[in-house]
């Protein structure tokens, strides 16, 4: 606001006072006059009054609605109380009522002006006061302004009344009105705010489309990827099972005697289909994996079984390096939920990434059942591991040391899938290594507990 509110209010006030204090003037003025006659000696005063009380307000509304509010105000109270001193002057007599009138403007100006404007307002009254009262005196007698005390004390009382009931309504006022400043201002910031988030929420929405399309987008290449891959596997495997079982055909003579050159270009031909067949099948588990068909066929086995069944298929891998292939195994074997297709897989790739890594020294298949879980460490004598690659061995076509890579076949696929076919199973894959040291990774999978054991064991509990 450009005005404090509480100006606002002492304008309005204005407005309502002015008419409603000189219509009465007016019509005390037009009585007075006609009870006293047509003598201009005795009534000239009040006929003064009558001319001048209207005029007076008009004027003062005038200026008011001029927004010259303390001029009007001034001028209005300022002219009334010249208009009692006036009666005063022609009227008084001691013991009359007329030195109280003036109290009726020691109000109205704490209503229409400052809460201080009172106490000058009924300074300027108390000199009036002596004046009229001392031009009404013919010869003056001093002893009757002593008179003139009582009223004065009334309307100096009346003014302090006045100040303090104005002081506290502005104070009041101006608290309302600091208030309903606070909160427009409030309103203003939710306004604003609304409008923010509206503009977010419209952003939002657009990208919410966009993500759902580009998701839309990534699901059909996803399967797209998929059915490709698929098809290009199950296309390949039919050549490459062929390949594979003529060449080995071939080797053991059934179409004739073969020299040892020819075995030997015959070994490289069947080693290099079983390598390109688990390229595929790595890919092709991959793919599924990505897709979310990969599905399990979980049932109670025997661990025992899956170890022996993944170390007989690395012992082939060992023919041409110096490594020794040990067994760590408990006395009693636990019972396990799982595919077993798919976590004998997990291990020959565990396995095989040990031998790919390790030039000599020993592997190690340890099993050791904890509780409720059973650990299967999987331990070499191998290259090793830096710590800031325990993450990235485990993503996707990653392999920590390109050189050495090189240098050994394989699609980088082979420790993402054994680490999502066990979190599948319910179980953990962790790495400890040291570079040049070797590696540990610890397979840890859920003991089965069958019905009956778990009934008797919540009896027994």
């Amino acid at each position: 606001m450009d005005k404090p509110y509480s100006r606002e209010l002492s304008a309005d006030s204005t407005f309502i006072i002015i008419p409603t204090i000189a219509i009465p003037e007016l019509i005390v003025g037009l009585i007075a006059a006609t009870i006293l006659g047509a003598s201009s000696e005795e009534s000239w005063h009040y006929w003064v009054l009558v001319v001048a009380a209207p005029t007076l307000a008009y004027v003062a509304w005038l200026l008011a609605r001029k927004d010259l509010l303390e001029t009007a105000v001034k001028l209005f109270v300022a002219g009334n109380l010249l208009l009692i001193t006036l009666i005063l002057s022609q009227e008084w007599q001691p013991g009359s009522m007329i030195p109280y009138t003036y109290a009726i403007f020691i109000l109205v100006s704490s209503m229409i002006s400052r809460p201080t404007s009172t106490f000058n307002t009924w300074f300027y009254a108390t000199i009036l006061t002596a004046i009229g009262a001392g031009l009404s005196l013919d010869p003056f007698d001093s002893k009757y302004i002593f008179q003139l005390i009582p009223p004065i004390f009334i309307n100096f009382l009346l003014s302090l009344y006045a100040y303090l009931s104005a002081y506290e309504w502005r104070f009041a006022v101006e608290s309302v009105s600091d208030l309903h400043r606070k909160v427009q201002q409030r309103r203003d910031e939710l306004f604003s705010i609304q409008e923010k988030l509206q503009k977010t929420n419209s952003q939002l929405h657009y990208l919410n489309k966009e993500l759902d399309t580009a998701r839309k987008e990534a699901i059909t290449e996803r399967d797209l990827r998929t059915r490709f891959m698929s098809n290009v596997s199950h296309e390949l495997r039919t050549p490459l099972n062929s390949i594979v079982n003529f060449a080995h055909i071939i080797k053991k003579g059934a179409h004739g005697t073969v020299n040892n050159h020819q075995t030997d270009y015959l070994n490289r031909i069947e080693r290099s289909g079983w390598h390109l067949l688990s390229v595929l099948n790595d890919l092709l588990d991959m793919a599924q994996i990505e897709s979310g068909e990969f599905r399990l066929h979980q049932e109670p086995t025997d661990l025992y079984s899956i170890c022996e069944e993944a170390m007989m298929s690395t012992r082939g891998l060992l023919l041409d390096k110096d490594i020794d292939l040990q067994r760590a195994y408990p006395k009693t074997w636990p019972i396990v939920n799982v595919d077993r297709i798919r976590i004998k897989q997990a291990l020959i790739n565990l396995l095989g990434n040990a031998v790919k890594y390790t030039e000599q020294g020993s592997i190690c298949l340890r099993v050791v059942p904890n509780g409720e879980w059973v650990d299967v460490n999987i331990i070499d004598t191998g290259i090793g591991i830096a710590p800031e690659f325990h993450e990235a061995i485990f993503q996707e076509f990653r392999q920590v040391d390109e050189n050495v890579a090189r240098r050994r076949i394989g699609t980088g696929l082979g420790l993402p899938i054994a680490k999502h076919l066990i979190e599948r199973h319910g179980g953990t894959l962790v790495l400890e290594s040291v570079p040049g040291e070797g590696s540990t990774f610890t397979l840890t999978l859920p003991i089965f507990v069958s019905e009956e054991l778990s009934n008797a064991l919540e009896l027994a509990q």
